[in-house]
């Protein structure tokens, strides 16, 4: 069984990524405007009333800035936990459907999922472990540090996207107000490109076979050093690695089921789409 993952945005500017399992399509995050998701999810072969289920990881606006509009596009049922789904309660449409998600398994088509809780400065924030047929897809990102849970699942996981927020020299030599500094450095913040790869070194003897940098900071880092901390700890020839851009679209891969990934792994500039002011 083969499925698709687009990313179609990461980090402070807005998050989305499609997964489509060919049983079930679903959006994690929802923090782009519909009227720059709609192309794009079109340009990913779904529209909004195919969409089956959003999960939302926690209620920063950038992973929920377009919810309410889509949701009022859209049939799919909304999942989150129950702190997400209290703070993001004023944009939720009556008519949609709310799951509650918490420590057990659920199913949407023929993926199980489990949400993971996560240490962040959100209500009550979670990363997705999807798995259906043999692939394993944890989609993790707006952590302070790697709980053991949480490396549990990477290293159980067959594709990750995976944090790499910043460059622990760049934040301390750049021009953010110590406050925040301290906020993203801290154990509900954001993880640094060496924190990253920590964990990723973890699962050289595992079968993590394709890692997606994802949530690099534009201030505090840069695309060739992200790329550089992790390739130093993994196996090319055991597991591909891409990375995504601030305001850019992609990758967009395909994965069949032998874990062999082909698609488009450049991402492409946001001025191609319609403006995030939707």
């Amino acid at each position: 069984m083969s499925f698709s993952l687009s990313i179609f945005a990461s980090g402070s500017r807005g998050n989305a990524l499609l997964v489509n399992t060919g049983d079930a399509r679903i959006l994690i995050d929802c923090g782009l405007g519909v009227r720059t998701l709609v192309p794009l999810l079109q340009s990913a072969g779904v529209h909004l009333k195919d969409l089956n289920a959003i999960l939302i990881t926690h209620e920063h606006t950038d992973h929920v800035r377009g919810l309410e509009r889509v949701l009022n596009h859209t049939h799919a049922a909304l999942y989150a936990t129950e702190g997400t789904l209290a703070a993001i309660d004023h944009v939720i449409p009556a008519r949609t459907t709310t799951c509650a998600v918490n420590s057990e398994a659920f199913e949407i088509g023929n993926a199980v999922i489990r949400a993971i809780p996560i240490p962040h400065d959100a209500a009550e924030p979670v990363s997705y472990q999807l798995v259906f047929d043999h692939h394993r897809l944890l989609v993790a990102t707006d952590l302070g540090k790697v709980t053991r849970e949480l490396a549990g699942a990477l290293r159980d996981s067959t594709v990750a996207v995976f944090e790499s927020n910043h460059d622990e020299e760049m934040l301390a030599n750049g021009s953010y107000p110590e406050f925040l500094k301290e906020r993203i450095r801290s154990n509900t913040g954001h993880l640094s490109n060496r924190q990253c790869a920590t964990a990723l070194k973890a699962c050289r003897e595992s079968e993590l076979r394709t890692v997606i940098l994802a949530h690099l900071s534009d201030e505090n880092n840069e695309p060739p050093l992200a790329r550089a901390s992790a390739e130093a700890v993994l196996d090319p020839d055991a597991c591909s690695l891409f990375v995504t851009r601030q305001g850019a679209v992609g990758p967009h891969l395909n994965f069949d089921s032998h874990h062999h990934t082909k698609g488009q792994p450049t991402c492409e500039p946001w001025s191609l789409f319609p403006s995030r002011s939707s």
